[in-house]
């Protein structure tokens, strides 16, 4: 027994794993001959904005305000990632871009680094030393306002920022500054966050460090109306500052989070990791909680379940380091992914089913890691993982070539099964890297790709399709046909015989010019086509044509029906010297007849105006004999 439930245990996990499959569907490399790096990327509407650096004036790069230095590279494209237009921002030193996000008023800021004081940096206070730069667009690209932010001793280096609900961001890094927009130095390198409205003003500035090493990593702008930061520092015995939590190795990063009010009162603060290297770089409020991701080396304090792997020179390796905390930052559960050699996390997705998906890197080909690309132990391919809201391993897969992809925060989450991602290669074509990257091995492309798990959107069979049932090829009027519309699918139509007409198709609508001289029956199916595939085709919708060309032959000279084809009336003109009363009656394609009248005149106008369109048969009967012919009815009134 106890066999058979190990068995099914053991089943349903390999099910939960493999039953997902995240698949490429497109892909495009962009940049130049020299290093191009991608950061992130935002959704808009019919495609994408990406943001980054560039070093090349080349290739997809129109231009360079100094080459050989950085720029600030923004690419537009439509949704298959087929590049619209491009532009880079900086001056005559090195740029970059880091974040990018959607203001409350349709524009954009973009959130990076400038070392320059003149092109497109409307007023540096700190010339000479590398600030925060943050520029807002819109949605042509065009610059709205920039602001540095910084101080004129040391420098500060921008890591990451979070989107406020007011229209702003908050950003975080660190500065060795002690003067110009930094409050509070406590020495050394200080992790540093800033507050900027969406008007370009500095709110504020928070410090957090020791006279050690602080670098800050992650910042979220929290539901409550406070923020969340993560510092990972190098805390001394006797360290001078405001972190006081108790840390858990000297001489090693540890990842410290305080937890602000909304007005930077601190609310808690908590040292986290264990007596070897730890960071913490992600940050995503859910439910219950936060979901922490960073990087680990440790096997102790807070951390379990470390993946044992050392490099070449004798030091242990990272892996991607898990953890849900509490709103008050007590540790719910902790999770080690990767394997022997090396892993890092990027960014981090919560899902419907309450899952998380975690996007990174990695280097091992063992542990929780298959299906690496990588040629190398020092090269990197995209990782992604999917683990349960208790942290167990669901589904992981590999992306990449035999070099190096690397991904910074470069992804848009479009559903729980379908992803954009925006990242860097150096080699292809190889394996999943399908295109040709512009600077060789020697420097990145930026490689821009979807992927989905088609399990999840294989186009569905659409419904028989409705329309007309009978058609008169000679008048010239095309008929229309339509399938009720499916989420995230187009539809192709089929007709047979081909020969039967011209098929034009506009959404879920098909017009048919019906080739003027066919006669017979055509059918007509649809079937569902996207990204994924295509679905079965639908049940046949048949059609019979006829010329209707005009008046069947006949004996009485001077008998005439016109118009032909009608709508609201026709005319019927019997031969001079009719015998009267005669008769006239219309039957559909059935042989149902739908209309009788006696006439009286020779001349009679006709009410067809209740009848629906089609092709119908009038007979008339006069002198003891019938005569009958073809009635087109059309639907305009």
């Amino acid at each position: 027994m106890r066999y058979l439930v190990c068995l099914l245990i053991t089943v349903l996990i390999q099910t939960s794993v493999l039953g997902q499959n995240m698949e490429i569907i497109w892909q495009q490399c962009f940049g130049g001959s020299e290093q191009d790096i991608a950061y992130d990327i935002v959704e808009i509407p019919g495609g994408y904005f990406i943001v980054g650096a560039t070093e090349s004036s080349d290739g997809d790069i129109s231009f360079n305000h100094n080459v050989g230095f950085r720029d600030g590279w923004l690419i537009k494209t439509d949704a298959s990632g087929n590049i619209l237009w491009e532009k880079t921002y900086g001056g005559s030193s090195g740029d970059g871009f880091r974040r990018i996000f959607p203001d409350n008023t349709g524009n954009f800021i973009l959130v990076g680094g400038s070392g320059s004081s003149d092109g497109d940096i409307s007023y540096d206070p700190y010339p000479d030393s590398e600030d925060f730069w943050f520029v807002k667009i819109d949605i042509d690209g065009n610059i709205i306002w920039d602001k540095i932010v910084g101080g004129s001793d040391g420098g500060e280096h921008i890591w990451n920022a979070s989107p406020t609900l007011d229209g702003g961001v908050v950003a975080i890094g660190w500065t060795y500054s002690t003067d110009g927009d930094v409050s509070v130095s406590y020495g050394g390198a200080d992790t540093w966050a800033v507050k900027i409205s969406s008007e370009g003003e500095l709110e504020w500035d928070f410090s957090i460090g020791t006279d050690w090493i602080d670098k800050g990593q992650a910042i979220l702008a929290t539901s409550d109306g406070g923020y969340l930061i993560s510092s990972n520092s190098i805390i001394p015995a006797d360290a001078i500052g405001n972190i006081t939590c108790a840390q858990h190795s000297t001489g090693w990063m540890e990842g410290v989070l305080f937890k602000l009010d909304s007005n930077l009162n601190l609310v808690w603060q908590h040292c986290m990791g264990g007596s070897d290297s730890d960071g913490l770089f992600g940050i995503i409020e859910i439910e219950d909680g936060y979901v922490l991701s960073g990087g680990t080396a440790s096997q102790d304090g807070d951390v379990i379940g470390w993946h044992e792997g050392y490099n070449h020179l004798g030091y242990p390796e990272n892996d991607i380091w898990v953890v849900k905390i509490d709103f008050d930052g007590n540790i719910i559960w902790q999770k080690c992914l990767g394997g022997s050699i090396s892993e890092y996390s990027s960014i981090s997705f919560d899902t419907n089913d309450g899952s998380l998906v975690i996007l990174g890197g990695t280097r091992s080909d063992n542990g929780d890691v298959s299906g690496n690309h990588s040629i190398s132990e020092f090269d990197d391919d995209i990782w992604f993982v999917k683990i349960s809201s208790e942290g167990e391993l669901l589904y992981q897969k590999c992306f990449g070539g035999e070099l190096k992809e690397d991904l910074n925060f470069g992804v848009v989450q479009k559903s729980d099964n379908n992803y954009v991602i925006a990242a860097l290669t150096n080699y292809g074509p190889s394996y999943d890297v399908g295109c040709t990257p512009h600077g060789g091995i020697r420097d990145d492309d930026w490689w821009l790709f979807e992927i989905k798990d088609c399990t999840h959107y294989a186009p569905l069979t659409p419904s028989q399709p409705t329309g007309s049932t009978h058609a008169c090829s000679a008048s010239g009027e095309p008929a229309r046909y339509t399938v009720p519309p499916l989420a995230n699918q187009t539809h192709a139509w089929h007709l047979e015989p081909a020969e039967a007409g011209t098929l034009t198709t506009h959404g879920d609508t098909l017009t048919v010019a019906w080739t003027t001289t066919f006669e017979g029956t055509a059918t007509l199916t649809a079937r569902g086509v996207n990204d994924c595939g295509e679905s079965g085709w639908s049940a046949p919708l048949y059609t019979q044509v006829e010329t209707c060309a005009g008046i069947a032959t006949h004996p009485l000279s001077g008998l005439r029906l016109w118009p032909n084809p009608a709508s609201a009336i026709f005319n019927l003109q019997l031969p001079a010297g009719a015998t009267l009363p005669a008769s006239l009656a219309l039957s559909d394609l059935s042989g149902r007849e739908v209309l009788r009248q006696t006439l009286t005149e020779t001349l009679s106008t006709i009410d067809c105006s209740r009848l629906v369109e089609g092709v119908y048969f009038w007979r008339v009967e006069l002198d003891y004999t019938s005569v009958s012919g073809k009635l087109i009815i059309r639907g305009e009134r």
